[in-house]
Order: structure tokens, then C-alpha cells, then sequence
């Protein structure tokens, strides 16, 4: 029998004879947590005994919320899918073809338990039009079309397609993240006993070279930044948002979460808190924090222009009449503005909602020599300046 710790969601089966398995499913709300923990026994019932002594809680955890998110119906063909392939077939027996099935199929599959644990589609499913041009360039239609060399070739075809309106190179982070999925897809075949191996990308990683996938995003200069906000003050809207950006270190896309009774305490906090009867959610568990209060933020907030525009508004507005600066460059340029006026690296790596100071260090540890062509002094001297113009006394 498994146990269910409905704070946390956790599932945790200690069944006696077997190794323990621990994992977390979405905490949607009870009757969800409850129907996982009753999946998570129907399947760990029907798994032959060596099978259970090698299985992953990763991949528990993905057989029951795909399990939760069918119908009845669909829940009896997917537990003998479960079942007759452990019968006919042992456990990675080195059969290539284990049946055809469409590789539209398995990809619907997919999003049904991206579905289930509450992924939405412009974050997971952007990606469909990307797989299914590359699998029309390969003809590949299968299951039985998945080779090794298949994830190779993906990500051969992925550095030379441009799937958005920015020229330049695909960088690194978008090919890892959709080689990722492509993973997921193996997994999930083998669950199904559709390929005998769900390992079969493990060892393919990506690597990120200057000059071939790696971007290099130039933050902006203190005279940039000046300029950036003069000539947006016409359009007031856009101009407390890029403002906002520069002093807080923020996604673009975390703005949306921002509203005015977020601010209380003299902090505001990101993804922490309900928002309505809404509970929002980071990129990442670390993304969940506590941003400083600054006279610049207060007077932000009691404006309130920065809720009366999209943040799709805003991207118009920078390409519009300012070609070269994303959004994402304000956060670049927060970063940077901090790091260069000595600003602890945890405190930059926490405001920045990083995962740890590496991503930190990596990211923005390093900077153009020109950057320093008034020598370091002067440049701390020249940063901290910045930073109290913007954040005291701007207004």
C-alpha cells in the first residue's frame, strides 16, 4: 500500500519486499492527489516483480498522471498496453519493433500527460511544429522509425531552421530543451511497449560553442539605459515597465504575475502567493521568491501604469522604435549592473530567481573588456552611481 501526504503531494510506497519509491504529482487539489494515489496502486499491482526492482520513480510518477488524465475506457487499453508487452517481451530485450504505431499518436500522448500535470500549451507545445517539420524531412512516421541516430540528426536539422522572427544563431538552451521532450517521447514509448528502449537518447547531450549555438546577449551600456528610458516616456506604460525591468532583474513573462496587492511588507513577492484564486507558478522552484523594495519600485506601483499594458505590447514598442533591445536584455542588463557595482553574487543569483550562483557566474560572470575602459574603480564607482540613480532617485 502506498501513502499519500496531501501537503506536498507527495506518494510514497513502502510495499514490503520491494524498494521504496518516493515522488511528487501536481498538487491540483485533493480528489487529483487521491485518484493519483489509487493509479499509483493499480499499476504497481500489475508490474511483474522484476520489473518493480528496476523502475524509476520518474517513471512511476509519469504512468500514473498519464493514466489519471484517461478516460475508463481508455485507462483499460492503457493498462493492457501495461501488461502484454511485459508478457510477450522481457524488459529490454533488444526487439526493435514492437508494433507501428504513428509518431502523431505518441506525441498526443505526450500532451495529454503534459496535460495532466497542468503544463500548458504556449510553454510545452510550441514545439509541435518544430518535431513534426523534422520528422516530414526524415520521413520518419513511426514508432519503428526512432534509431539512435535519430536525435543526431535532430540536432543537425535544429542549428540550421529558424523557427522565430530573430536572425541568428539557435542557441544551445533551445535545442537542449527540445531534445529533452524528444526524450520524453522515447520514455513514453516504452512505457507504452511501443520501442523496447525508453533509453534509447540518454547519452546524446548537447553542447553549447561560441560561434555555433551559443548566444552572447551584450547588456546595455549606462548611456543605453539612459536613452532607452528617455525615449520611452512618451508612452508611459512602456516606459515603467522597462524601468521596472532594470531595477527588479524579472522575466518579462513573471510581470504578468505582478499586481498591486503584491506589494506589502515593503517586499514583493513572486509566485509565492495567490493572486486572486489563482496560484502562479516560477519556471522553476527557485523562482519563488522575495524581491527589495526601493523608493523607484514604490512609486512604480503607485503610478500603476505597469498594469495597464501586455507584456506583448511592450515587445512591440522595444522592436518597434528600439531594434536590437528584447526584454530579455533588461534583465541582462540588471544583472550585469548589479555584479559590476559589487553587489554579493547570492544576492544577484536569488534576486535573479537562479537555481544556484553557477547559472549566475555563467551567465553574466563575464564581461567585455570594454566594460572596464575606465578601469575598474571607475566602473563600480560609475555602476553604483547608476544603480542609485535608478533605484533612489529617479523620480
Amino acid at each position: 500500500m502506498a501513502c499519500l501526504v496531501e501537503k506536498t503531494g507527495l506518494i510514497r510506497d513502502k510495499t514490503s519486499g520491494y524498494k521504496e519509491i518516493s515522488y511528487a504529482v501536481p498538487k491540483h487539489n485533493k480528489t487529483f492527489l487521491r485518484l493519483c494515489k489509487t493509479a499509483h496502486e493499480t499499476i504497481m499491482g500489475i508490474i511483474p516483480k522484476e520489473r518493480r526492482q528496476t523502475i524509476t520513480p520518474q517513471e512511476v510518477k509519469q504512468i500514473v498522471i498519464q493514466y489519471v488524465s484517461l478516460d475508463e475506457e481508455a485507462r483499460r487499453e492503457f493498462i493492457r498496453g501495461l501488461i502484454l508487452p511485459t508478457i510477450t517481451l522481457p524488459y529490454n530485450s533488444g526487439v526493435e519493433k514492437l508494433g507501428t504505431h504513428s509518431l502523431r499518436e505518441l506525441f498526443e500522448l505526450w500532451k495529454k500527460s503534459k496535460n495532466a500535470e497542468g503544463l500548458g500549451d504556449v510553454e510545452h507545445f510550441g514545439c509541435e511544429r518544430v518535431f513534426f517539420d523534422f520528422f516530414k524531412d526524415y520521413e520518419l512516421k513511426t514508432t519503428n522509425d526512432l534509431k539512435l541516430s535519430t536525435a543526431y540528426d535532430f540536432m543537425n536539422w535544429r542549428s540550421q531552421k529558424r523557427y522565430s522572427k530573430h536572425k541568428g544563431l539557435v542557441s544551445a538552451s533551445t535545442i537542449k530543451k527540445e531534445l529533452d521532450i524528444l526524450k520524453q517521447l522515447a520514455k513514453l514509448a516504452a512505457l507504452q511497449g511501443w520501442i523496447s528502449n525508453g533509453n534509447l537518447w540518454g547519452a546524446v547531450k548537447v553542447k553549447a560553442v561560441v560561434g555555433k549555438n551559443k548566444k552572447v546577449v551584450e547588456p546595455l551600456s549606462i548611456e543605453e539605459q539612459k536613452t532607452l528610458l528617455k525615449n520611452l516616456e512618451p508612452n508611459k506604460s512602456s516606459h515603467d515597465i522597462a524601468l521596472f525591468l532594470l531595477i527588479t532583474g524579472i522575466r518579462l513573462g513573471e510581470l504578468k504575475t505582478i499586481k498591486p496587492e503584491s506589494l506589502k511588507n515593503n517586499i514583493i513577492s513572486l509566485h509565492g502567493d495567490f493572486v486572486g484564486n489563482i496560484k502562479t507558478t516560477g519556471k522553476t522552484s527557485s523562482a519563488n521568491r522575495n524581491l527589495p523594495i526601493c523608493p523607484t519600485l514604490v512609486k512604480l506601483f503607485e503610478r500603476g501604469n505597469i498594469f495597464k499594458t501586455t507584456t506583448n505590447a511592450f515587445r512591440l514598442v522595444l522592436g518597434r522604435y528600439h531594434k536590437g533591445i528584447h526584454p530579455h536584455r533588461l534583465r541582462h542588463t540588471f544583472a550585469v549592473n548589479k555584479l559590476l557595482a559589487q553587489t554579493p553574487l547570492q544576492m544577484v543569483s536569488y534576486q535573479m530567481g537562479h537555481a544556484g550562483t553557477s547559472i549566475t557566474t555563467d551567465l553574466y560572470g563575464k564581461f567585455e573588456p570594454k566594460h572596464f575602459k575606465a578601469g575598474f574603480e571607475e566602473t563600480i564607482k560609475e555602476r553604483k552611481e547608476l544603480l542609485k540613480w535608478l533605484e533612489e532617485d529617479y523620480f
